[in-house]
């Protein structure tokens, strides 16, 4: 019997989560959908919820019923780092997002997906791909075809 498959573990930074909320025809919502399915194991952080809420409540309201179902069932919200922990990673990520380097790091993401991603550069040994919702649906159809391919 083979051993079941983990899902990935991506971290959501707040401009896909706010793309998701306000579109369901893009790839944002579609990997937002991923996770509700299980397919994909979606972690943010509080700050990103908080930012997401904001900008959602200011410029997009009609998400607002969207991202909150989004923020239900497909995400798994972990707390913002510690100082300590910020330390670790300092140089990796712009100031303002070292936060959501760190907490993707720690909690063992597998990808970072933003629309920023140039804000992230982490140390490659560390097994975390920052990369954009396109780029990540082709590695995810790249996988299953070789899946399929078994």
């Amino acid at each position: 019997m083979s051993k079941p498959i983990e899902p990935i573990k991506v971290f959501f930074d707040a401009d896909v989560i706010i793309a998701g909320s306000a579109s369901q025809t893009g790839a944002s919502f579609l990997l937002l959908q991923l996770c509700e399915l299980g397919l994909l194991n979606g972690i943010t952080c509080n700050q990103v919820i908080i930012e997401c809420r904001r900008n959602i409540k200011k410029k997009l309201p009609q998400a607002e019923a969207s991202f909150n179902k989004i923020i239900e069932y497909s995400l798994e919200i972990f707390n913002n780092p510690t100082n300590t922990d910020l330390e670790k990673y300092k140089n990796m990520a712009h100031q303002k997002d070292l936060p959501i380097l760190t907490v993707a790091l720690n909690f063992g993401a597998n990808y970072l997906v933003s629309f920023n991603t140039k804000h992230f550069f982490p140390d490659p040994s560390l097994g975390l791909t920052v990369i954009n919702t396109g780029e990540l649906l082709k590695e995810i159809r790249s996988m299953l075809s070789l899946l399929a391919d078994k």
